[in-house]
């Protein structure tokens, strides 16, 4: 597999598209430094009572349509610029990295990773990164059950992640993160305990602030040179400070990769369903809450454009949606993006 193309499996990270270009990783033959950069453009069309946005996306709404109703959408424009820098030390098979990665487009949460990749004289390639939201946190809202007003706050996120990709050479990869959760000025319910519909103690239950462990386990099968298929199962517990935020969470996608020539194509399909600890206390209903969330993407890519060497058109679709049986916690987000990848 050529440099350029692993760029741009790993760009299809970048883009909305959530695959996994772990499963073709690879270390250079050659010492010295590597990588991509991808700029372009995005518009998004976007709908959430929770989450704002980022600092390269912002969805603006003055309140929300209330407690009991799914929110609106917004449309957005933003530009989109990430890469990732390899250095490699051939002898050793090893490789530091640092690049940025789009691990849930639903929370907008944008990892930048700092690591290190190990091959294991050609058994497969072990992996260990520091993750973090770095400049880039995630905007939510202060109080988001306060309807009247969206003060935003910065949740930061920093954490470890691990794996092993193509273990013994036999296509299975699996990779453990931990990651801790902070929403800066953390004021989840406030309002209703000001206007007296909550209590001090049932404030305790929404608190965001936590940790989060997640494990993945996925098969990267060839048909042939050109077509691979890629099945993941994942698993993962929230263990947030309010027990009717925290939750477990499971599920499974399907990828689709097609790399022919010039021209490449990555699709997925997603699902996954979570359950909440405890029943939530703004609503009270006699159920915990749950929620579904199903994605589907497309990244399709162009390599050397006009003769252009070491170049790339990309271009992505992708639509992801949660549904939960409060409508409140109702999200979606659709993307379409268009950009140029350059690998060095």
């Amino acid at each position: 597999m050529t440099k350029l193309t692993r760029a741009l499996l790993i760009a299809t990270c970048m883009t909305s598209a959530a695959t996994h270009a772990a499963s073709f990783n690879t270390i250079p033959k050659e010492s010295g430094f590597d990588g991509f950069v991808l700029v372009g453009g995005t518009f998004t069309n976007f709908s959430s009572n929770i989450v704002a946005g980022n600092s390269l996306t912002h969805v603006d709404h003055e309140s929300t349509n209330g407690l009991n109703e799914e929110p609106s959408s917004e449309n957005g424009v933003s530009g989109v610029l990430t890469g990732e820098l390899n250095y490699t030390f051939a002898d050793q098979g090893l490789q530091i990295y640092v690049g940025n990665e789009l691990e849930d487009v639903l929370r907008y949460d944008l990892a930048t990773k700092f690591g290190v990749r190990k091959d294991l004289n050609g058994n497969g390639i072990a992996r260990v990164a520091y993750i973090t939201s770095g400049v880039l946190p995630t905007h939510v809202y202060e109080d988001p059950f306060n309807v009247n007003n969206t003060q935003e706050a910065d949740r930061d996120m920093r954490g470890v992640q691990f794996g092993l990709d193509n273990i013994l050479r036999s296509g299975v990869n699996i990779e453990v993160s931990l990651k801790d959760i902070d929403v800066v000025d953390e004021n989840s319910g406030q309002s209703l305990v000001v206007s007296g519909a909550l209590e001090p103690n049932e404030q305790n239950l929404l608190k965001r602030t936590g940790t989060t462990k997640t494990a993945k386990v996925s098969y990267l099968h060839a048909f042939s040179s050109s077509h691979y298929i890629e099945p993941e199962l994942v698993a993962e517990r929230a263990d947030k400070d309010g027990e009717a935020i925290a939750h477990d969470r499971f599920g499974a996608s399907l990828s689709y990769f097609y790399l022919k020539g010039r021209f490449s194509l990555v699709g997925q399909l997603a699902y996954s369903h979570s359950e909440y600890d405890e029943i939530n206390p703004v609503w009270n209903i006699d159920e915990v809450g749950d929620n579904n969330i199903s994605a589907a993407s497309l990244v399709v890519s162009y390599a050397k454009p006009f003769g252009w060497e070491d170049t790339s058109f990309v271009t992505s679709l992708a639509y992801a949606n949660e549904s939960s049986n409060i409508d409140f916690y109702d999200a979606h987000i659709a993307t379409a993006s268009l950009g140029m990848l350059y690998q060095f």
